[in-house]
């Protein structure tokens, strides 16, 4: 059986699919998200190329940390780019992702593994 996870859209505070921004936040504490995966569709035209950045807090936002295995910049070449998962830490209660437009659009998910067969 293939993997099934539970999963939740996230909301833009700032930006859109198509130029940069953050999201809202996602409470990790109550909703145990583990891992952010998506696909980001680049357009020729681009300079520096698209970059997802997953952040996380472990103090309920006060302090937001950008580790640099958590994020995708797939370049400037026009395709569709597959990412994820990339894990959430588990002590992590709230995520935000930062998205650098360049010519793209971005598709993305926070969800849960919850089954593997």
């Amino acid at each position: 059986m293939k993997p099934s996870k539970s999963q939740t859209a996230l909301t833009w505070a700032s930006g859109s699919s198509t130029t940069s921004g953050t999201t809202n936040t996602v409470n990790t504490a109550t909703d145990p998200y583990d891992a952010l995966w998506g696909s980001v569709v680049v357009a020729s035209g681009g300079s520096t190329g698209p970059t997802i950045q997953l952040q996380e807090s472990v103090d309920a936002g006060s302090t937001w940390y950008s580790p640099p295995t958590k994020v995708f910049s797939p370049g400037i070449v026009a395709a569709t780019y597959y990412f994820g998962p990339i894990p959430v830490d588990p002590a992590t209660n709230l995520v935000q992702i930062v998205y650098t437009a360049d010519h793209s659009t971005l598709t993305m998910q926070l969800g849960q593994v919850t089954q593997i067969s």
